[in-house]
């Protein structure tokens, strides 16, 4: 069994990190370990807008360094530790916010692809789409409706 690729497409109006934030507030409430994936300095910059980006809400989440305990539902984790996320198994949700498609991954993941109105990352989705597509996942590509 694969795993599968969904891919969000956003309006112009949407910012993307607000989108991230919402999807991980989604999938936190179905009780979801959800890991995401992008580099350190905009990281720093999610994990900061995790903490605020709605009031009323509280998304236990820490960035991942070597040798962490996984006592957190929401794991951010750097382009530069990627060779440890097989080893993140009761991680499930992978919201991938990085230029590559995620094709060395051995067990059953749902992979969240976000696609915003720029020609450059439009080209990059489209990329990465036709890698996934090539490597035998299951694709699915939507409107991403907050």
């Amino acid at each position: 069994m694969k795993s599968n690729a969904n891919f969000y497409s956003i309006e112009k109006n949407h910012d993307i990190n607000l989108c991230i934030c919402s999807l991980i507030k989604k999938l936190f409430k179905k009780n979801e370990n959800i890991i995401l994936i992008d580099s350190k300095s905009r990281l720093e910059s999610l994990d900061r807008l995790l903490w605020s980006f709605e009031q009323n809400s509280f998304l236990p989440h820490k960035i991942y360094y070597d040798g962490d305990n996984l006592d957190t539902p929401i794991l951010l984790l750097s382009i530069e530790q990627l060779d440890k996320l097989e080893s993140f198994n009761d991680y499930k949700s992978i919201i991938n916010n990085y230029d590559n498609a995620l094709l060395r991954l051995k067990n059953d993941f749902n992979i969240y692809e976000f696609v915003d109105n720029t020609d450059e990352n439009k080209s990059l989705s489209r990329k990465k789409f036709l890698e996934y597509k090539k490597n035998n996942f299951r694709l699915v590509h939507s409107i991403y409706n907050e």
